[in-house]
């Protein structure tokens, strides 16, 4: 390394805050009372509709919590002319569809080729009038339901604390008080009779809010949204809300709360924020940047930095009609008081109401929530996002471009006086959250005592007919698709730098934001024996102080920029990612620059890291999945590089002169690749990164990094007990072909019939067919030296046997079971959308050609893969499937033992107990029901 200038700007020098493009839309209200709002961009190949049902977790009627939650899973059941369900539909024309549920509203988003647009409006119209609502699926998605409430709430050491704490001691009367999601004791209350008068009564199209974005004619756009939404009746009868409030809170109240498997304490400060058409909503969310955006935040740099009292920061401040709560949770670091913590994130409140932002830090933090503004406008369906969400809370299409611009002007004062106003400590709910050993006998006052039971508005019974499916000779058939809009991938222009560095430019976007990736080969790999971790902790200490600026400045000149920077490492790679407005590229590159070529690696800084670590890694060991996912690689590559994982001893024998060697043997521009994407082209891209990187210097031949996969271990069953876990985990490992051999192709195919999205065997056998998880589904992990496909899920501890059992069964039947060429061509479009999903976003096209980098692959596949090549044979698919067999599987079951382990022991007599370090356990763990926590 050559001691040089640093390359950013002066310290003083804060751009302007970055324009971002205002949505440009359409708008029309149909006679029916449907609203349709369009976004054009001749650009995109893909287009989305979005739908926004003004019926969210406020509306579930008496006693049947969490209705809105289940009918959003429900639509997308079968209907009338589409038996096999909305989603294989959807699977089959090349899209992909999600939905979620909040207070006021649900929202449904679809994506597909642009060509599908027809079809896309034809299916919306579809569900809203024929959507088939039996028995049979509503009980399945009630189990489904059921399992996500469990995955996302009791599996999880703090997820109580959004779902239940937050809504039921922030609230007392108000509808959001009732728990996210509801209960388990609600759903199985519910009957058929109550869905279908539910979806009656609030899935019409005078409740409906549609939004259709991409590449279309707006002619014949209009024309399919009268046919087939316009044609839709709109009922007679009014639609019933419950409107009650509360009034303000005038005392502070203080919770102490309890659940299992809490590793830190953590404490939370709640408020009721302000409704979603009030103006201090924008200064809301401008305070919870200030207090909470990337590392340069004040909580971050106070609680967590500075007094090393908190190991991490979250922020809630979800969208809500009335005003949900604004909260701040502190995990706390371990060791730390819980009354220490308390007091630091009370004074910080303190100091934002009595004391102005200065103008600089105001700058900053502008810069970086327009930065996050600008990447919320890269693809067709984040701009619908914008748009629809602020008519659904508030009527106003232009609610985010209103905010922004609100925010932009907002002085010091301003930011202190919503403080006051929204912060006040009589209006601060504070709890105090730990393990449930610690709770005190008897101890119930962590159960919120509002009476729920009769909120909401009562539905009045259907009046329709059931819709059922029809026969072959009455059915509708979809619309067929236009002509294809093919899709034009960016050009990849590729320079090599006389130091060796590589840099490829794809300008991919006119968006005005661009991303820059330094791909460096290493990573954890690279690792050196009893030191696993090292890499990790040479990357996070790195960006935390560089040239001339020590941490805190180099936090704020990232953020002064509207940038953000992530440090990540992978098995064989270390990655900094910066996303920046395109007009700040340099300037942010040069603090890039610095992070590489001139790291400070302060030794304060390395022990803040490496607690922050240590204190994650005891967070992970609390969580079923995380827990096998950890386990995966150890047990697999036993004796070489790819088996290090960090452990707390490995980080604790890391020191300086560990990161300063690491970083002087294997940080070297002949090692690394610089990516650009987005708005900036090539001449530009290369001229920069001469200017950033030109004088990055190395010294002797580059190292070779041996024994990365080594032998394979032989197939192994583990089961690791976490008692008290509120789910069981299930991890099915299979080592397989490599990300350059010829079989790639018929293997990505394969594994999408085994588990991608809701059409892959896992899913439709585990969730679909028997409502055993909320989710189930397989992955490719791609080494340089090593392939691995893997199956996972979670599931009630009681079914973890049965779930095994079906994961190895979806493995036996992919080998075995022929395919055909119409099989093969909607697993292979499924695929194609979802990259073409990924690359819209100039990170998502990084972080794609990134991982052929990390693999060792020519970017020549890159055009190919982008453009949807052809397809594997149905013959190639089958024989790529003959690597996956349940005889080459490593399975992993992590959850409450007490409730599977016998069971699965006869099922699997060679099943090993093991510790989360994948220790021996030479004593059984107790049978019985034990402590699963509330449900």
């Amino acid at each position: 390394m050559l001691p040089g200038p640093t390359h950013a700007e002066p310290h003083n020098a804060l751009p302007a805050i970055p324009r971002v493009p205002p949505l440009d839309y359409t708008a029309r209200t149909l006679a029916n009372g449907a609203r349709v709002y369009a976004i054009s961009d001749e650009s995109a190949s893909t287009v989305s509709i979005n739908v926004w049902y003004q019926v969210g977790q406020r509306d579930d009627p008496p006693g049947r919590g969490g209705f809105a939650h289940l009918f959003e899973h429900l639509m997308f059941q079968s209907t009338r002319n589409l038996p096999d369900g909305v989603s294989k539909f959807v699977t089959s024309i090349g899209g992909s569809t999600n939905a979620s549920t909040l207070f006021d509203y649900t929202d449904y988003y679809i994506s597909a080729p642009a060509n599908q647009l027809e079809a896309l409006i034809w299916l919306e119209g579809e569900r809203l009038r024929n959507l088939v609502i039996d028995e049979a699926g509503f009980k399945a998605e009630r189990d489904v339901v059921k399992e996500e409430l469990r995955q996302r709430i009791f599996a999880q050491p703090y997820g109580r604390i959004l779902y239940m704490l937050l809504p039921g001691f922030t609230f007392s009367t108000h509808p959001y008080v009732r728990p996210i999601g509801s209960s388990i004791a609600d759903l199985d209350r519910a009957q058929l009779a109550d869905v279908r008068a539910f979806h009656e009564t609030y899935y019409r199209p005078d409740n409906a809010i549609f939004v259709i974005s991409g590449n279309f004619e707006e002619a014949k756009m209009n024309a399919w949204v009268d046919a087939y939404l316009g044609s839709i009746a709109r009922p007679d009868r009014p639609i019933p809300r419950d409107t009650a409030d509360e009034g303000e809170r005038m005392a502070p109240v203080t919770v102490e709360a309890y659940a299992p498997n809490v590793p830190l304490p953590a404490i939370i400060f709640s408020w009721r924020a302000p409704e979603a058409a009030d103006a201090d909503a924008a200064g809301l969310a401008l305070i919870e940047a200030v207090l909470t955006r990337g590392p340069s935040a004040r909580l971050r740099r106070v609680l967590v930095d500075q007094k090393q009292l908190a190991s991490n920061i979250v922020s809630y401040n979800l969208p809500a009609r009335d005003g949900y709560a604004f909260a701040l949770v502190a995990t706390l670091a371990q060791g730390a008081d819980i009354a220490a913590a308390e007091a630091a994130l009370a004074e910080e409140i303190v100091r934002l109401r009595d004391t102005p932002i200065s103008e600089a830090e105001l700058a900053a933090v502008k810069n970086g929530m327009f930065g996050d503004a600008l990447s919320r406008r890269e693809r067709p369906v984040d701009r619908a996002f914008q748009l629809g969400g602020g008519v659904a809370l508030t009527g106003d299409p232009r609610l985010e471009d209103r905010r922004l611009e609100a925010i932009r002007l907002m002085k010091a004062g301003d930011v202190q006086k919503v403080a006051a106003r929204w912060l006040a400590d009589r209006r601060r709910v504070t709890i105090h959250y730990q393990d449930e050993s610690r709770r005190p006998p008897g101890y119930t006052g962590d159960v919120p005592q509002a009476d729920i039971a009769k909120m909401g508005p009562s539905v009045k019974p259907p009046s329709r007919p059931a819709v059922t499916i029809a026969t072959i000779a009455e059915r509708q058939w979809p619309p067929a698709p236009s002509a294809v809009v093919q899709r034009t991938p960016p050009v990849l222009a590729d320079h090599r730098l006389a130091n060796g560095l590589r840099v490829i430019v794809a300008k991919s976007s006119d968006v005005p934001i661009a991303t820059l990736k330094l791909v460096i080969d290493g990573g954890d790999a690279s690792d050196p024996d009893g030191r696993a971790g090292l890499a990790d902790l040479l990357a996070d200490v790195a960006v935390r102080g560089a040239g001339d600026r020590d941490a805190a400045a180099m936090a704020e000149a990232m953020a002064g920029l509207g940038a953000s920077i992530d440090a990540s490492v992978e098995a064989d790679s270390t990655q900094f990612t910066i996303q920046t407005p395109a007009a700040n590229a340099e300037a942010a590159g040069g603090l890039l620059a610095d992070i590489v070529l001139r790291p400070t690696l302060a030794v304060e800084e390395l022990e803040r890291v490496r607690r922050q670590q240590i204190d994650a890694l005891a967070v992970a060991g609390r969580q079923p999945m995380q827990t096998a996912l950890r386990l995966v690689a150890p047990t697999l590559f036993p004796d070489a590089a790819y088996g290090q994982v960090p452990r707390k001893t490995s980080l604790e024998a890391v020191g300086r002169e560990d990161l300063a060697a690491s970083r002087a043997t294997l940080w070297r521009p002949d090692r690394a690749t610089l990516l650009i994407t987005g708005g900036i082209d090539a001449e530009t891209g290369f001229a920069l990164a001469g200017r950033l990187f030109g004088d990055w210097r190395s010294s002797g031949p580059a190292p070779a990094i041996a024994r990365r996969a080594g032998p394979m271990a032989a197939p192994r069953i583990l089961a690791v007990d976490i008692p008290g876990a509120g789910q069981a985990a299930l991890l099915a490992a299979v080592p397989t072909v490599g990300r350059g051999d010829a079989v790639w192709p018929a293997l990505r195919v394969a594994n999408a019939r085994l588990g991608g999205g809701s059409q892959g065997f896992l899913s439709q056998e585990i969730r679909v067919k028997r409502g055993l998880s909320y989710g189930a589904g397989s992955m490719i992990d791609a080494r340089r030296d090593a392939t691995l496909v893997m199956a996972a899920t979670q599931t009630k501890n009681e079914s973890a046997v049965e779930v095994a059992g079906l994961v190895l069964d979806q493995l036996r039947r992919l080998a075995s079971e022929p395919v055909d060429d119409t099989q093969v061509e909607e697993r292979w479009s499924h695929l194609t959308n979802m990259l073409a999903s990924q690359t819209e976003r100039s990170a998502g096209l990084a972080a794609y050609l990134a991982s052929l980098l990390t693999a060792g692959i020519s970017l020549e596949v890159a055009t190919s893969e982008l453009l949807g090549q052809e397809p594997a044979s149905p013959a190639q698919v089958l024989a790529a499937a003959q690597h996956l067999t349940p005889e080459k599987t490593t399975l992993i079951i992590v959850g409450d033992a007490r409730k599977w382990l016998p069971s699965m022991r006869r099922q699997y007599p060679g099943l090993k107990l093991v510790t989360a370090e994948g220790v021996a356990v030479e004593q059984d763990v107790d049978s019985g029901s034990g402590p699963s926590g509330q449900e």
